[in-house]
């Protein structure tokens, strides 16, 4: 494993049925970094990150990880039932909670701050009191994103953060994503090529194989609006 890598992925194959979503796919993810997964609808994308939490097994291949590392995952369409009253508050206080939960116990002082924090940060500051069913898609995305902050994760996973996204709330993510590596490292499956190389450290672009760029704009260049190398 590279010195400053916390995630390496190693010759990663994984197939739904006869058809390989990835193949052969070697990169890694460094500490305190943001790596930015592109590339066409299909390529892969999504199926990398399922392999990375834990949702998909490799088929051939494997996935090292840096002791102790612990990931938080944000879902493409995060799904919640909008009529349950939980409030911003207590969606981002679930991520303070450990992984043996004891019955009835209340959320503690530093819990509290974490989830404070995490809501400052997520730049939902003053939505803590109100229901996640009156949220916006834009400010619902940001209150699932600080659950993650607030948790012990370090590592967090995106899987198209600006879908169903206008271009201003997009613009705004993304700005509180590039944030994110002060004490996390980040990786961000997207098709919003702009948005993603103006935060990245490192860019992946990915068709079955992957490729790794060390200059996102690069990356960018070479795509010319396009998705396919």
């Amino acid at each position: 494993m590279k010195s400053n890598a916390l995630v390496e992925f190693n010759n990663v194959r994984f197939c739904y049925g006869e058809v390989c979503a990835v193949d052969g796919v070697s990169f890694s993810l460094a500490v305190n970094e943001i790596t930015v997964l592109v590339g066409p609808n299909g390529g892969g994308k999504s199926t990398l990150l399922k392999l990375l939490t834990g949702l998909l097994k490799p088929e051939d291949g494997n996935i090292s990880f840096y002791n102790g590392t612990e990931i938080g995952y944000v879902s493409q369409n995060p799904s919640f039932d909008m009529t349950f009253p939980l409030t911003v508050e207590e969606l981002v206080l679930q991520g303070t909670l450990p992984k043996a939960v004891k019955p009835f116990a209340k959320y503690s002082q530093d819990q509290k701050k974490r989830a404070a924090d995490a809501v400052m940060r997520a730049g939902m500051k003053g939505f803590e009191n109100r229901s996640i069913g009156q949220l916006s898609a834009g400010q619902l995305k940001r209150a699932v994103i600080a659950r993650a902050i607030a948790s012990d994760a370090s590592l967090i996973a995106l899987d198209e953060p600006d879908a169903s996204l206008d271009i201003d709330a997009a613009k705004e993510l993304y700005a509180i994503l590039g944030t994110l590596k002060k004490n996390k490292t980040v990786i961000i499956a997207s098709h919003n090529i702009n948005a993603v190389t103006e935060i990245a450290d490192k860019a992946v672009y990915v068709n079955k194989a992957a490729r790794e760029f060390d200059r996102p704009e690069e990356l960018k260049q070479l795509l010319k609006g396009g998705i396919l190398l």
